[in-house]
């Protein structure tokens, strides 16, 4: 069984496998306002906070110099 899947009625959202706690808490009050399948809870995507070209790593800000001195060795 996959950890994650995608919501099928949303883009915004993803379900989540549901621990024990989560699959105790009520479903959606009608059947077909759920977001998810059976034992899934819904969460929003997560959306990185950095923009990606191929696998460079494109930054909003320019790099800025680590203040703390090397350690020493």
């Amino acid at each position: 069984m996959p950890l994650v899947l995608p919501s099928a009625p949303d883009d915004e959202y993803e379900c989540v496998l549901a621990d024990p706690e989560a699959a105790r808490a009520p479903s959606a009050p009608e059947p077909g306002e759920s977001k998810c399948p059976p034992g899934y809870v819904p969460r929003l995507k997560r959306r990185p906070s950095y923009r990606l070209q191929g696998k460079e790593v494109l930054p909003d800000q320019p790099p800025e110099q680590n203040p703390a001195p090397p350690p020493s060795g």
